[in-house]
């Protein structure tokens, strides 16, 4: 018997729009994981402002929807991403493949203890804040270029209160904190209703 014939390489998922927000459908997802909404991820690219050739960051990426979106806009830039969960971190490197993504490096690690893992001097850094800041943004803060900027993500007070204060400790520039809400219609039976994702902060900030 003949032996099988291995099934080809699946293509890259086609996106042909040149706005960001890429579905959120559109990202393989496993339980407990799920992307970062696509209205908030444009939200916090905007906020982000990067060029085309960003040495990116993005630390505490996640199941990463918001480092392959901004790799992909990216072809003369570098994104890594930095996870400490392992299963996040596989499903990242599957979500990679799927898009095709080349500029993408994946690192499991965490900080501060791995950023010197990634590439130095990033002008662009996201910081997911799930607790208090402490050394992670002093380390950030210091490996962030002159004239770069960093975007801080909390769904808690504890941690927008934490954020602001050791920016405003560490003088940044153009600080701004914005809180967003996105809710999305969902029909039940012959009901629709209007339904919330997770609120969010957003604080960016420049370092001079």
């Amino acid at each position: 018997m003949a032996a099988p014939v291995p099934a080809p390489n699946p293509s890259p998922y086609q996106w042909d729009f040149v706005t960001p927000g890429l579905p959120d459908a559109a990202f393989e997802a496993a339980p407990g994981f799920s992307p970062t909404p696509m209205e908030l991820r444009v939200m916090l690219l905007a906020h982000l402002r990067p060029r085309a050739d960003s040495v990116v960051w993005d630390v505490g990426g996640g199941t990463g929807a918001l480092a392959l979106e901004i790799a992909r806009l990216l072809p003369r830039g570098r994104v890594h991403a930095l996870e400490r969960d392992p299963e996040a971190v596989e499903l990242l490197e599957r979500n990679r493949q799927r898009f095709g993504i080349a500029n993408l490096q994946i690192h499991q690690g965490q900080a501060p203890g791995d950023l010197h893992r990634l590439d130095p001097h990033p002008d662009r850094v996201l910081l997911e804040v799930g607790r208090p800041l402490g050394d992670v943004l002093l380390a950030v803060w210091e490996a962030l270029a002159p004239g770069g900027r960093l975007v801080i993500s909390t769904s808690s007070l504890e941690g927008l209160v934490d954020a602001t204060d050791h920016l405003g400790q560490l003088q940044a520039h153009d600080l701004q904190v914005v809180q967003a809400t996105v809710h999305r219609m969902q029909r039940r039976g012959d009901q629709t209703r209007l339904a919330a994702a997770e609120p969010l902060f957003l604080i960016a900030a420049e370092r001079h």
